[in-house]
């Protein structure tokens, strides 16, 4: 940054206008950014007491580089979420540990290829971590178009214990195979039978996670799950394979009123003391899909 010279009777006595562009400038270089500044003065008693808490997805487009994942990221910071579940990681994890505010930690297994894609990320000043692994979902997936095997696919899983409440979350972020949904009859699309297929045993696998988890856990769910949810009118998609037989409230029925809206999921198991009170979606992003904030509230 290059300061232009000011006369000294200025020096001496600041203007208003000066004083606003300096604290402007000050609060950049401290927050990073505007959305940022905002989150950090902003505690409401109900979040810093644990009575709510946040949960976002955020699905990052292929190539994002830090200052765009940075600005996606402060945008759900802003909605208060403590937990992002990130799909389709496809840059390096410095990148993505660098967009990330200090108090951040990222959860990123190492291992085969696929581990790492949907990395679960939190604030560590409200969550502390019991476990986390990448279970395998399904061991084949089919490309539509190419008509070629993807690799394997993967979740990400975590147990977080909240440092205020001891409420405990079992948390797992995912991605579904794309061209799944048949937009005009509401089931799936049987030109992609390999995808659907493939989803069924994705589906199969989160439902075997959400059963292992214990009664005093509550299972969340993170997702880019590639069917429109005001569409999905049958039982073979994300509405009878996951959310409907796992009693999960979620985003999905959210949109009722905007045609063709919503791939993007945060779930939540209905019987805990905590419910999914209010979402809110972020659309002005660098990424080409919206950010999905749920915040959680007690009830019992």
């Amino acid at each position: 940054m290059f300061l232009l010279p000011v006369p000294p009777r200025v020096l001496a006595r600041p203007t208003a206008a000066l004083v606003a562009v300096l604290l402007l400038f000050t609060g950049l270089a401290v927050a990073g950014s505007p959305a940022q500044a905002r989150q950090q003065e902003r505690t409401p008693a109900a979040f810093a007491s644990g009575a709510k808490f946040g949960v976002a997805t955020l699905n990052l487009k292929k190539g994002m580089r830090v200052a765009g994942m940075r600005h996606d990221i402060a945008q759900v910071l802003d909605g208060d979420a403590s937990v992002i579940g990130f799909q389709e990681r496809l840059f390096s994890r410095p990148a993505l540990r660098a967009a990330l505010p200090k108090s951040w930690t990222l959860l990123m297994p190492k291992g085969p290829t696929g581990t790492d894609d949907n990395p679960i990320a939190f604030d560590k000043k409200v969550w502390e971590v019991e476990k986390t692994w990448a279970p395998l979902l399904t061991g084949t997936t089919w490309r539509r178009y190419s008509g070629r095997i993807a690799h394997d696919q993967y979740g990400v899983a975590a147990v977080l214990r909240h440092r205020k409440t001891g409420h405990t979350i079992r948390a797992v972020s995912f991605h579904l195979p794309n061209h799944l949904h048949n937009r005009r009859s509401g089931g799936p699309n049987y030109a992609n039978r390999r995808g659907v297929e493939a989803m069924w045993r994705m589906a199969s696998r989160i439902r075997s996670i959400k059963e292992d988890t214990p009664d005093a856990h509550q299972f969340v769910a993170m997702c880019d799950c590639n069917v429109t949810a005001n569409r999905d009118t049958g039982d073979h998609l994300v509405k009878g394979r996951i959310t409907k037989p796992l009693r999960l409230e979620t985003n999905y029925s959210a949109d009722k009123h905007r045609r063709g809206s919503g791939i993007d999921y945060v779930m939540g198991e209905r019987d805990s003391d905590f419910r999914i009170h209010s979402f809110h979606s972020y659309r002005h992003l660098v990424t080409d899909h919206p950010g999905v904030v749920a915040t959680f509230e007690r009830v019992r």
